[in-house]
């Protein structure tokens, strides 16, 4: 074990001399959170409804009971417009769509004429798409209101024989609006729990993101230092001296551990104190959490030494499995904005179970008994590569 610590503190000087140490290990990770964290909208702020400009031409009561009915939609944020500036507001996207009430709508309406509404629209705006299915459930709820009104006051005026006249027809859309307000049949919706990075979004996702697709980053300090030592000879010389593989290894691992945990522990504070991210709110998660994201960057750079020999192959292969398991894993982005296949691939990779546990305690006050699951899966991954790279591992 003491000859493990020796390797530890020369891998650990060694490190401290490289003038690009600093730059991937404190400079990109802060740029590239700063740059994230200002490009991904976070998950909890701003009015998530669409906006919809409405222009009221006609001015009636009917047109007001419209609109109203349009306000109650959770979905649509109503904006007033004009007719001059309805079609710019869409075209610049300050509004999702736009809708033109006209003129006589209301006179229309009590008359049971067909009336055309005009809406205004970027074809390819998947947000236009969904107001349109809201104005569209709206108007659809109004026709069958003002539909059974009419039915109901043409049979109350047969068998009473009251005129079929504008008050009738008031009283009986009063009764069948107060009806469709209380439907017979309804739904209850039942919460069935939300997934810990649901509402991952700006510094929330970037922080975290960043922490774990840098450590992943650092595997190619471990390799490109194996190879160069097996390239050179000095590994060979050090089992020639007695250093059991394991030996090795362990000091190497004991090195990348410590600078990958004190460049978790900068970037950690860093969210904390600069970013609001609530990294603490469990710090004994946090720190099984920190450990685990160590030790899973190491096995998969002793791996890559272990089994390739030459530079560039070593190099290519650190950068591929870098990129795959952050990029997968969810570092870059949500996993939440992808399709739900997607997200269960990528649950296939240790980087997710860990972006799942450091979004866990960040934003729903995990503890240690809830990342469990989390880091019990990646520490398997930690065993496997690690076992493989210790079977695979020669000095020569």
């Amino acid at each position: 074990m003491k000859r493990a610590w020796h390797i530890a503190g020369k891998e650990i000087l060694q490190n401290r001399r490289d003038p690009l140490a600093l730059l991937f290990t404190i400079v990109l990770p802060v740029i590239f959170t700063v740059f994230l964290g200002l490009l991904i909208p976070s998950g909890d702020e701003g009015d998530t409804r669409l906006p919809l400009a409405v222009v009221d031409e006609d001015g009636t009561r009917a047109s007001q009971e419209l609109i109203d009915g349009l306000a109650d939609i959770p979905l649509l944020e109503l904006k007033t417009s004009s007719a001059a500036a309805i079609d710019s507001a869409v075209q610049d996207q300050k509004v999702a769509a736009g809708l033109i009430i006209p003129d006589g709508f209301g006179e229309a309406a009590e008359a049971g004429r067909p009336v055309a509404l005009t809406f205004i629209r970027v074809e390819t705006s998947s947000g236009a798409q969904s107001v349109w299915e809201a104005v569209e459930g709206a108007l659809s709820r109004s026709n069958a209101a003002t539909l059974a009104a009419e039915v109901a006051a043409e049979q109350v005026s047969a068998e009473t024989g009251r005129p079929l006249d504008q008050g009738l027809l008031r009283s009986a859309l009063s009764i069948a609006e107060s009806h469709l307000a209380a439907p017979a049949i309804g739904i209850e919706v039942i919460d069935a729990g939300d997934s810990p990075v649901a509402r991952s979004g700006g510094f929330q996702q970037s922080s975290t993101g960043a922490l774990v697709n840098w450590v992943l980053f650092g595997l190619l300090g471990v390799c490109s230092t194996v190879v160069w030592e097996r390239k050179n000879g000095l590994l060979s010389r050090l089992s020639a001296a007695g250093v059991r593989s394991s030996e090795i290894l362990g000091g190497k691992t004991l090195a990348m551990v410590a600078l990958t945990f004190a460049q978790q522990l900068l970037l950690v504070l860093l969210g904390q104190f600069a970013f609001g991210v609530d990294y603490f709110s469990s710090p004994l998660a946090l720190l099984f959490i920190m450990i685990s994201l160590s030790l899973l960057a190491t096995a998969f750079g002793l791996l890559i030494a272990s089994v390739l020999r030459s530079e560039q192959a070593v190099v290519a292969a650190t950068v591929v499995t870098a990129l795959l398991l952050a990029a997968l894993g969810g570092a870059w982005f949500p996993l939440e904005v992808t399709s739900a296949g997607f997200s269960k691939i990528a649950h296939v990779l240790p980087s997710a179970w860990i972006m799942d546990a450091f979004h866990g305690i960040t934003l729903k006050g995990w503890g240690v008994a809830d990342i469990l699951k989390p880091i019990g899966i990646v520490w398997i991954w930690i065993v496997a590569v690690a076992s493989v790279a210790l079977w695979r591992f020669r000095p020569e």
